[in-house]
Parts: structure tokens; C-alpha cells; sequence
């Protein structure tokens, strides 16, 4: 049989439309989603589309908007739901994309992008939109308390526990309304990552927490099975469990350490710990009888410490030679406390025995067991009889008027 010189090139030409054909199906086995819709008053701006991972968000595609607003982006999608952010200027907003790839359909204003609506259908991205809402309100009600510290002169204790309160209440509703309600829900996953000035929310390492990433984790592995997520979930939630085991041992031997730790029973425990220059140093030798002997338990590193060192300066410049101060320092970083110690006048040791917990908080402290210490700052006064006289804790604002009776 032969074949002519056409049917050579038609057989080359086949089996070519062939092999396309077949890789053009090997490129539709990916999941494409969509995410469009029409953003007005933005004319001449980018819009970004980014995909959502457990790392920093990345880069998809972006478009110009027109005078018209209209958009539509194909984004390849993982296998269950998958999350992207759409970013204009400052401003950006969060969807999913559900299992069925059902298209995403927002339209909003450049002027107020989280003002955006979606299908009254799309029930997912109705739930995210109302949980994206909560921490929005969160991180506004947070900037009010900042703002009334800074400008307006609340105190910061004050603040502070303002904004702990403000974020327990969060994550209580949350918790209620859809991590524990719904833990197989994109919005229960989205919000166990959201964070608040960089911060997350939702600590592993926290009991009640590590409950949540837990209930998560198990609902998605059961209806996501395939999603790449649920290796993020597991992650968090066992090194979260392994670290709440480790820390609840750290506290049993604590808790063992300061069964064992003797205390002394003469006027006052003595104390002999080392100075910024690695020598010990007592107190006994301070309380010589010459003048009161402040003994102040603190650590430089709290937020309360430049205060606090303030006020014990101003009484002991007022008191020369009546007034000293061995203060014992809890300060986990050796190098900051020493630098730190360096530029005070009195006499600083610091407890190198201190048993610190994963965020750095003092555990255990044999120097604080010996004075029943609870709380930073405390400060205790040896009058020149050597007698432990009085406990001062937290007055700052008072401490000279409380030790002014035992100076002669």
C-alpha cells in the first residue's frame, strides 16, 4: 500500500491533534473556580486576587478596573473548600470556594469593600462575610481603648484589661456560634487563624483553645478529606496538645520543687544571689542597721517596670544613706537584665534558679516561695531593727507615704 504525501502529513497532523486534545483534558482535570462581580468607583485601580494559605497569602492574578467595575478571575482551587482574598489599595475582603465550585458572585464599593454582598444562595460566603464582621468590630474596639490610652489618658492597666476583656468576649461568641456549633464550616476554619494586630486569636497552647482547633480539625478531616488543610489543622493541634502535656509537667515539678523548698523562720528569709557582676551578694549584709532596707521583688522586662524603678529612684535620692534597696529581678533574659541593672544605684540581684513557662512567665521562683511572693512588683521593708515590717504591693503612687513612717 502506499501512501501519498498528504496522507503522511494528514497522519502527522492527527495524531498532533491528538496529543493536544489529550493534553488539553489533562489541563481540565484541574479545579478552576470563579470569583467575579462589579466593584464601582474604582476606575483605573488594580485588583488583586490572592490565594489564601496557611503561610502569607500569594499572589494569583490581577486586573485594571474599568469605569464599569466588572471583574472575573478563574483561580485554580484545592480539593474542599478553599479560601482567596480580593485586595484593592488598603482594603481587602475574604470568600470561599465551596466543594461544588459554585461561583463566587460579590459586588461592593471601592469606597467601603467590606460593605460587600453576595448571593442570598451562597450560604457560605454569607456565614464568612458575618464572621469576618465580628473580628472587623473587634480590631475597631481595640483601636478606641488604644486611642484613650494614648490621647485621652486612660491608664494602661486599665487598657489592658479592657482589651482582655474585649477578646474574651469574642472568642466566646465565636466559640458559642460557630467554632463548636459548626466546627465543619469554612468560617469556623478561617476564624481559628484570624488575627488581631498581627496576633492570632486562637493560641493551640491554650487549653480552651486547643479544644477548638481540635473539634476543627476532626469535622474536617471527616467532610474534607482530601483538603490540604486538614495537614495544617493537624499540625497545630497536636504540637498545641504536645505543648499543654509539657507545660502541665513543668507545673507538676514546679509545684514539687516548692513542697520541697525550706523557709527560713528567723525575722526575715535570708536572700544571697548574684549581682550584675556575678558575685553573690546578701541581704543580711545590706540590713546592717544603718538605714530601712527595701527588699523589691520585680522584672525589667513587664510593662509596669520603668514606673515602678522611678519611684523607688525618687525615694532613695530623697534618703541617701537612709534608704537601700535589694531588689530581686525574675527576668528571664540574663543579657537584658544586666544591661538594665547596670544603670541603677541600689543593690540588683536576679533568682538565676527562676523555672519559666513557654511564654516566659515565671513558674516558680525559690527566692518568691521564701517571701510568699504573688504578684510583681512587691516590695517589703526591714526596719533598722532588722524587723520585717510591712508588704507593699502594686502602689507605686503611694510608696513613699508608706515608707516614709519607718525612716528615722
Amino acid at each position: 500500500m502506499k501512501y501519498s504525501l498528504f496522507n503522511i502529513r494528514g497522519a502527522k497532523a492527527l495524531l498532533w491533534m491528538t496529543i493536544c486534545t489529550v493534553g488539553m483534558v489533562a489541563c481540565d482535570d484541574r479545579r478552576l473556580g470563579n470569583i467575579e462581580g462589579t466593584i464601582t468607583d474604582a476606575e483605573g485601580q488594580l485588583l488583586f486576587l490572592e490565594h489564601l494559605t496557611d503561610g502569607a497569602p500569594r499572589l494569583v492574578d490581577t486586573l485594571r478596573l474599568d469605569a464599569a467595575g466588572k471583574f472575573k478571575f478563574q483561580p485554580e482551587v484545592e480539593e474542599g473548600p478553599d479560601f482567596f482574598s480580593l485586595r484593592l489599595g488598603n482594603q481587602s475582603v475574604s470568600v470561599v470556594i465551596d466543594t461544588l465550585l459554585t461561583p463566587v458572585r460579590l459586588s461592593a464599593s471601592a469606597n467601603r469593600l467590606n460593605g460587600y454582598v453576595v448571593d442570598e444562595e451562597d450560604l457560605w460566603n454569607q456565614e464568612l462575610h458575618a464572621a469576618v464582621s465580628l473580628g472587623n468590630r473587634l480590631r475597631g474596639q481595640m483601636l478606641e481603648v488604644n486611642r484613650a490610652v494614648n490621647e485621652n489618658g486612660l491608664d494602661r492597666q486599665t487598657g489592658r484589661d479592657s482589651l482582655w476583656a474585649l477578646e474574651r468576649t469574642y472568642k466566646a461568641q465565636v466559640l458559642e456560634e460557630y467554632i463548636f456549633q459548626n466546627p465543619a464550616s469554612p468560617a469556623s476554619y478561617y476564624l481559628l487563624f484570624e488575627t488581631v494586630s498581627g496576633l492570632p486569636v486562637f493560641d493551640a497552647n491554650n487549653g480552651e483553645d486547643v479544644r477548638a482547633f481540635g473539634a476543627v480539625a476532626t469535622s474536617w478531616k471527616f467532610n474534607y478529606p482530601k483538603s490540604p488543610r486538614n495537614k495544617v489543622l493537624e499540625k497545630v493541634t497536636l504540637e498545641g496538645q504536645a505543648n499543654r502535656r509539657k507545660a502541665a509537667a513543668r507545673a507538676q515539678r514546679a509545684d514539687s520543687l516548692l513542697a520541697s523548698t525550706p523557709i527560713e523562720t528567723r525575722t526575715f528569709p535570708e536572700l544571697n544571689l548574684p549581682n550584675a557582676d556575678d558575685r553573690l551578694t546578701s541581704l543580711s549584709a545590706l540590713a546592717d542597721g544603718t538605714g530601712i532596707v527595701l527588699i523589691d521583688f520585680t522584672a525589667y522586662y513587664m510593662d509596669f517596670s520603668p514606673a515602678h524603678n522611678m519611684a523607688l529612684g525618687a525615694l532613695y535620692e530623697k534618703n541617701p544613706g537612709k534608704v537601700k534597696i535589694y531588689q530581686v529581678c525574675m527576668d528571664y533574659d540574663d543579657n537584658f537584665w544586666k544591661v538594665s541593672a547596670d544603670n541603677l544605684p541600689w543593690t540588683t540581684v536576679r533568682d538565676t534558679r527562676c523555672q519559666y513557662d513557654q511564654y516566659g512567665n515565671v513558674a516558680y521562683s525559690p527566692a518568691a516561695v521564701q517571701y510568699n511572693v504573688s504578684t510583681l512588683p512587691t516590695t517589703f521593708v526591714i526596719d533598722r531593727d532588722g524587723e520585717l515590717v510591712t508588704r507593699i504591693e502594686n502602689q507605686d503612687a503611694q510608696l513613699e507615704n508608706l515608707v516614709k513612717k519607718y525612716i528615722k
